[in-house]
């Protein structure tokens, strides 16, 4: 579940000794909108509430899909069965239908860290990529965090531990979280939201992969060499009279006996003038990976820029969706 960073309303209360039901209708009048949080060993429960009624109800066990409800009904079943700790954080107006309405999200396999990649580097790509999802920022060490959404590429607020009601998208609170970054390490939750079809089914959106998918964004493989050949072409361009990606493709051609793997007229994938790799449906895509990454290293050793490729390298965000997969991206 992702809950409000900011600093909740009510903390430390037990379910044991509330009657929900009526507590939220206190909280209705005490605070307007908001939402209460119940946490247990095993499971998590959150009610999104405004003056009037349940905006939405979630039921999640550790491990399984949430449940989500328009009423109170499930939420009241598992408070029967066990004590929950109880949390109450306040939402604006302007924020609780954001919340409580929030599309299904899948988070990504592995967390960032701020000493690989910087919070505005993940932006950029981010925003390149027409991402819709959020930022759940980390500080290690200290009270501070922030969770930033996203809506086609555009930040469009916040969550704050300073802030207040959920939802801010004042640039003094951005600023204030880089300012923090500069003094302090974090990792970086990504999570992608999935969109809901017209007949009212969730699939992922155009920037994550479908639900079945082990991979995600930053993780992806075609991201990944996508990302990759970027940085090759960024490297060798200056000191190549040719395209970098045709010197790449004359690579092939040339190592082609070490790498049969490689060889256009199999038809396993297509490297593309855009610097992107398309494979096809029953290609081994890692081994053709790999054998990129190292036709790829031949010629930026033979153009004597492997220190400065292997800096790019070093603080390159993708760098774990290839090494998981066994390829040696680091030379």
């Amino acid at each position: 579940m992702l809950i409000p960073k900011e600093k909740p309303y009510l903390a430390g209360l037990n379910s044991y000794y509330l009657q929900i039901d009526k507590f939220v209708e206190h909280l209705q009048g005490e605070i307007g909108s908001g939402c209460l949080y119940c946490q247990a060993a095993d499971q998590e429960l959150l009610v999104y509430f405004d003056e009037q009624e349940i905006v939405r109800a979630i039921t999640q066990n550790n491990g399984e899909r949430a449940e989500v409800s328009e009423s109170l009904e499930l939420v009241m079943q598992s408070l029967t069965k066990k004590s929950f700790q109880v949390t109450i954080y306040y939402l604006d107006p302007n924020s609780i239908f954001f919340w409580g309405q929030m599309s299904p999200f899948k988070r990504a396999k592995a967390k960032l860290k701020s000493t690989d990649i910087t919070l505005p580097d993940i932006v950029f790509r981010l925003r390149q990529k027409q991402f819709s999802g959020f930022i759940d920022v980390d500080l290690q060490g200290h009270d501070d965090g922030a969770i930033l959404f996203f809506h086609k590429g555009e930040r469009k607020g916040g969550s704050y531990s300073w802030g207040k009601g959920g939802l801010s998208p004042a640039d003094d609170d951005y600023n204030r979280l880089l300012g923090l970054l500069q003094t302090n390490t974090a990792t970086y939750d990504i999570g992608h939201f999935k969109v809901k079809s017209a007949s009212g089914s969730v699939s992922a959106d155009e920037s994550s992969p479908d639900d079945g998918e082990e991979t995600q964004y930053f993780s992806n493989l075609d991201t990944a060499m996508e990302e990759f050949l970027g940085l090759f072409i960024q490297i060798t361009r200056k000191k190549l009279k040719v395209d970098p990606l045709v010197q790449l493709k004359q690579q092939f051609l040339d190592l082609m006996d070490e790498y049969p793997v490689l060889d256009p007229f199999n038809n396993h994938y297509e490297l593309r003038d855009n610097g992107t790799v398309e494979f096809s449906d029953k290609a081994p895509r890692e081994e053709i990976a790999s054998a990129i990454v190292d036709c790829a290293w031949k010629a930026v050793e033979d153009l004597k820029l492997q220190k400065k490729f292997r800096a790019a390298i070093d603080k390159w965000a993708y760098k774990t969706a290839l090494e998981e997969r066994g390829i040696d991206v680091e030379r």
